[in-house]
């Protein structure tokens, strides 16, 4: 293999290979190689490396030189399309060949012939050569013609015939070129046609999941307050149906791109955390992802959250917490409201409203306090702590909030756990009134149709993205730059096994 000398007087290996990427944006991979064999795929060890796709293997496919060209060897089950046909086993590739990886269309490289000059685009780079060869040759010919007049006539059909050739051949790369395209285009049109029918099963398939969720929690609260286990059994056939719809709804989902290792961390676990809280994370507005980031950023501006964080773990609250709403069906990443309310703080009490003096941790109003269950204490018109007030009760209060939180989430916020916080912290207030004006049913009553049919106060919108961002960051403290870990992920561990056990205690959320 030729050395050629470089700048800082050191040889290296001139490149045998030289590749251009296809349909990878914002890829910038090795594009010229000196071996004689290299690997393709997703892996960082590959040699040509291209994005992660479910569809690519880390190690995809390879390509050996042999007797002088470039061969590519396909494993059995891995895809690979050469120009438009599907390929398998070993191909001999041509330079100019198009080699997409995983599908049609899909990510892919060609194969550079050693003339191709520079980074140009395939079919620039093509038409620019033939200009440039033209060109030359009738610049040439000009020159002969003006210092020998009598070879004009000759100089002129040799110019008219070039003029033909180029026209065909330019014709000719036209018509290819008209050809993948169209291709390409229908390739694509029927993916879009697939992809929107995908997008359409699983929102059908996510919404009947709620009327089903909301059909198990209105009987369990008629099983709650009458004793009457009569219709039990109904519930344990709705809760089969509500795993089936949801194992196949997961499988439109990593479909339809929104599995691991599809789109940033932040942004995947952003979308999780709005399935947890019962909105369906395919319908999701576009502006609440970069809304909740710049809420994370905030919390990332205060040491509130850690100092939060460490009072309600040192003090065995998370636990507690996580397993009441548990008990109650409700995601325990509740637990982030009592942190947006007080930041764990038992005594906390609030400013003096005209419905009262809120107390304790969950921050529970004089009448709210007492509807669901606490006992008030001398002190409830005064703002400070009240040993006899069981707002200050962590259990009990807890419980009560639970329950409150379970009330809201079963009727006006029809499973939207995003809802329930808007309710909960307003109370009686413009957004319940708001929330209320949707059509009862968790297609038309939900988080993101509020958001896009009316214009929520700041309080509430405040309130709203202080939590979500808070639960969040928990998922992976250190990712969003905290040091902490997980607070749930070993109760949340110790659930998951718990429900594949036969007799398991039936969670929803």
């Amino acid at each position: 293999m030729a050395e050629i000398q470089t700048e800082a007087g050191k040889t290296k290996a001139e490149a045998i290979l030289k590749i251009e990427y296809l349909l990878c944006s914002g890829h910038h991979g090795k594009t010229e190689f000196s071996k004689d064999s290299l690997t393709v795929g997703s892996g960082d060890s590959c040699d040509i490396r291209l994005p992660q796709s479910e569809d690519i293997f880390e190690v995809h496919c390879t390509l050996e030189k042999q007797d002088g060209r470039w061969v590519l060897m396909v494993p059995e089950g891995h895809t690979v399309y050469v120009n438009d046909k599907k390929v398998a086993a070993t191909v001999p590739l041509e330079p100019g060949a198009l080699v997409f990886v995983g599908k049609l269309l899909g990510p892919g490289f060609r194969i550079r012939p050693d003339s191709e000059m520079g980074d140009r685009p395939l079919l620039a780079a093509t038409l620019r050569e033939l200009r440039d060869t033209r060109s030359s040759v009738m610049a040439a010919a000009a020159r002969v013609a003006a210092e020998k007049p009598y070879q004009r006539q000759v100089i002129k059909r040799g110019l008219n015939r070039i003029n033909v050739r180029y026209r065909k051949i330019i014709r000719n790369i036209a018509i290819a070129f008209v050809g993948f395209a169209l291709t390409a285009g229908a390739v694509v049109y029927h993916q879009q046609v697939r992809l929107n029918r995908l997008h359409n099963l699983a929102e059908e398939i996510f919404y009947q999941m709620k009327e089903i969720e909301l059909q198990i929690s209105r009987a369990e609260n008629i099983i709650e307050a009458t004793g009457d286990s009569s219709i039990a059994e109904e519930n344990e056939k709705l809760w089969r149906q509500f795993k089936q719809l949801e194992a196949q709804y997961d499988a439109y989902l990593r479909e339809l791109g929104f599995g691991e290792g599809t789109m940033p961390e932040d942004e995947r676990i952003i979308l999780r955390m709005a399935r947890v809280f019962g909105e369906c994370e395919i319908n999701m507005p576009r502006e609440f992802v970069k809304q909740v980031k710049a809420y994370i950023n905030k919390w990332r501006t205060t040491p509130r959250y850690r100092k939060a964080m460490m009072r309600a773990l040192e003090n065995g609250y998370v636990q507690y917490i996580a397993e009441t709403m548990l008990k109650y069906h409700l995601p325990p990443h509740f637990m982030y409201l009592a942190m947006q309310e007080s930041d764990f703080d038992s005594l906390r009490c609030g400013p003096r409203t005209r419905y009262g003096i809120a107390k304790g941790m969950w921050q529970f109003i004089p009448t709210t306090a007492v509807y669901f269950g606490l006992k008030l204490g001398p002190l409830v018109e005064v703002r400070r702590p009240d040993p006899q007030d069981e707002r200050h009760n962590v259990k009990k209060s807890t419980v009560a909030a639970a329950k409150y939180l379970k009330f809201l989430y079963t009727t006006e916020a029809q499973a939207s756990g995003l809802l329930v916080m808007a309710s909960y912290n307003w109370g009686e207030s413009k957004v319940r009134r708001l929330i209320n004006k949707l059509p009862e049913n968790p297609r038309e009553r939900n988080f993101w149709a509020l958001m896009k049919k009316y214009k929520l106060p700041r309080e509430t919108r405040d309130y709203v993205f202080y939590i979500f961002s808070a639960a969040v960051i928990g998922e992976n403290p250190r990712l969003f730059g905290f040091d902490l870990k997980n607070p749930l992920s070993e109760l949340l561990d110790r659930e998951q096994k718990q429900a594949k056990k036969p007799d398991a205690q039936k969670i929803i959320g």
